[in-house]
């Protein structure tokens, strides 16, 4: 009767699901193996939320005529419905079959992944506007019928189409967010639960590594199918004659949120293989020290069954705000998470209007930054916390030290490549004094910036196309272009030869700011594992998951929901020239570099002295109940064989006064 009764507690911590748990795979039982598993979500989150959709967010933006607020709630739609649930999940799932949740989690993410490249397939080719008629392209010439009214109602009548899509994307990254919710609140949790205190840091920061791996082949990927047509299954490319260096090429998008798709559905089935508690857990556990400040551990001790029911969550989350020292810690991280869900969504962006390149080529460089600076960074902080076996305060001052660092390189963003004149915009019309793009000289010909063709004359003054150069006609030979008739360029000249694109070249400081966007984005990647550990440390661990709940719905709530339209904002409060068509405004063309740098300066300072103002009032009001006797216990059990190791406290640049009990050390 005994051994029938001891199976399902053995069968509770063997790999497998229901009746399929074959020996042959319990070498996978291990938190190792679960790291990897965790590694690899990371991954592929990283490569379709901050990387994939990332790159493509500007390719989004011209496919279907959006301003970069609207691109950033694409952005931000991760968050929509995972602020909702992170906090339930974390509490509920407390007490569940976490990686069994973590796989359900991934299926959903691949279901997101499916809504999102639906506009693709289900929508109609995408047009283009150039100075000579090709396939899915409208003219782009001085012209009196490019203001007729059967051109706008042929234009707007997509406009529903469009509308539609645009809710496709919006809900597919949404559902994205939604699936990813366990495997950060219960992923994460599960690692603290089965493994050692001091371990836990660097495996968060394998898994935050991962995750800056993911994002950075995701920039990478995603700018490498940006060089194929959108319609590339479609049509023919190679009647298309754009090149994907012309502002109007809108790359293949979809393919790399199909990449994710896959990966997703691959690692679900082997992650809910996991049990509820690994076979180490128990002796794990009696192991630790406890570094709580609150009284929480003694109600979850006294009431054997709290935490249980949901009826339990208000008071559950009551005894977590009366924790000053977590809410802000998570306030100080949450800040962070704001800054770098700006800039992933629209870094690439921000590189290619600063200095002259393609999207693609910012693709690669932020793909580039990612695995060097943030990789490294988190790699780095989880590193710092295990080698110095620092505590709550150490970890604090690690991370103010980090931000006031990062916060120096702040005036990186005044750096940029010089632009070219603008014909109207940023210089007069060579045949008139005029300051606007509509000139005396363009006035007849229903020009529009419905589609972005810029060329330029020999004096290198840039044109928005060659409609408002005042060009009414275009011949070709030996891969030339000559206009005809260009009023705005050259009154007296038949024809003129004019350069497409905006004539404008890279710079020294493209190198120089490469380099201080390795250093930002290590040192801002490197308070990642750090604040999560510190967020552990000072909360018992039957709050850990629900805690990590708190964490991550004030970090989407607050952080990468806000991020990007906040960026994007800053960004269109800087355009000059906005794609206009028959009245509906869409996506920018042109922005004005100066006052744009200006503004992510501001941007970037302010938000790093919040940070740290933040971290510093945690740093203060943080109380801890270990003593000095229970930390000797834990650095004996550490090492193994009771040997002294290296504690905290031997670290000058962390150490306080020796007057002041442990509460005020590390």
């Amino acid at each position: 009767m005994k051994e029938t009764m001891s199976l399902p507690k053995e069968e509770k911590s063997t790999y497998g699901c229901l009746s399929f748990r074959p020996s042959s795979l319990q070498f996978l039982n291990t938190v190792k193996w679960y790291v990897f598993w965790q590694c690899m979500f990371g991954f592929f989150d990283g490569f379709v939320v901050n990387g994939g959709i990332n790159i493509i967010i500007v390719a989004l933006e011209k496919r279907y005529q959006l301003s970069s607020q609207k691109s950033g709630l694409i952005a931000s739609a991760n968050d929509f419905g995972s602020v909702v649930i992170y906090i339930l999940v974390g509490f509920l799932g407390t007490h569940a079959n976490k990686p069994r949740v973590i796989g359900i989690g991934l299926a959903i993410m691949s279901l997101g992944c499916f809504v999102f490249v639906m506009p693709h397939f289900v929508g109609d080719l995408y047009q283009y506007t150039l100075s000579s008629t090709t396939a899915n392209s409208t003219e782009n010439l001085c012209a009196a019928s490019n203001s007729s009214t059967d051109r706008c109602l042929a234009d707007t009548s997509t406009g529903s189409g469009t509308e539609l899509y645009y809710a496709l994307l919006v809900a597919g990254n949404t559902l994205i967010g939604l699936g990813a919710v366990p495997a950060f609140v219960l992923g994460l949790t599960y690692i603290e639960e089965n493994c050692r205190t001091r371990d836990s840091p660097f495996y968060f920061g394998c898994g935050f590594a991962c995750s800056a791996v993911g994002v950075a082949v995701g920039f990478v990927a995603g700018a490498q199918t940006l060089s194929i047509f959108v319609d590339v299954d479609k049509v023919d490319a190679s009647r298309i004659s754009l090149d994907p260096s012309h502002p109007q090429w809108v790359g293949a998008w979809w393919i790399c949120i199909l990449v994710a798709l896959g990966g997703c559905l691959l690692i679900s089935l082997p992650v809910a293989g996991y049990p509820k508690r690994l076979p180490e857990y128990d002796e794990i556990q009696s192991t630790k020290v406890s570094e709580v400040q609150t009284n929480a551990a003694e109600i979850y001790q006294k009431q054997e069954n709290f935490g249980k029911s949901i009826k339990h969550l208000p008071l559950s989350l009551w005894l977590l705000v009366k924790n000053p020292a977590y809410i802000f810690v998570v306030l100080g991280g949450t800040v962070e998470v704001l800054i770098f869900g700006g800039l992933a969504t629209f870094g690439a962006k921000i590189i290619t209007e600063f200095f002259n390149t393609d999207i693609s080529e910012a693709g690669y460089l932020m793909g580039l930054t990612t695995v060097i600076g943030s990789g490294g960074g988190m790699l780095f902080g989880g590193y710092v916390v295990k080698r110095f076996n620092l505590r709550f305060r150490g970890i604090i001052r690690f991370c103010c030290a980090c931000q006031l660092l990062c916060m120096c390189l702040g005036p990186a963003f005044l750096a940029s490549c010089p632009s070219q004149p603008y014909a109207g915009l940023t210089s007069p019309y060579p045949s008139n004094s005029d300051s606007s793009l509509i000139s005396t000289c363009n006035s007849e010909c229903g020009c529009t910036t419905a589609g972005f063709e810029p060329v330029c004359d020999h004096n290198r003054l840039v044109y928005f196309s060659p409609c408002h150069a005042g060009c009414n006609g275009v011949s070709e030979a030996n891969g030339t272009k000559i206009y005809q008739q260009c009023t705005c360029v050259n009154k007296t000249l038949e024809s003129v030869v004019l350069t497409d694109g905006r004539c404008s070249d890279r710079c020294f400081w493209y190198y120089i700011v490469v380099t201080m966007l390795l250093l930002m984005n290590f040192l801002t990647f490197s308070t990642m594992s750090p604040v999560l550990a510190a967020m552990y440390r000072c909360i018992p661990h039957q709050q850990r998951a629900v805690g990590t709940g708190i964490q991550f719905t004030l970090g989407r709530l607050l952080g990468t929901t806000p991020g990007p339209v906040l960026l994007g904002a800053i960004l269109d409060s800087t355009c000059l020239v906005w794609q206009d068509k028959c009245g509906e405004r869409g996506n920018c063309w042109i922005y004005d570099k100066w006052p744009l740098g200006i503004r992510l300066m501001l941007w970037w300072i302010c938000t790093k002295l919040v940070g740290v103002f933040f971290l510093c009032i945690a740093h203060q009001s943080y109380k801890s109940e270990v003593t000095s006797q229970e930390l000797k216990v834990e650095s004996k059990l550490d090492n193994g064989h009771g040997e002294e190791t290296k504690k905290a406290e031997d670290n000058m640049a962390f150490t306080t006064s020796p007057d002041e009990i442990y509460s005020t050390r590390l």
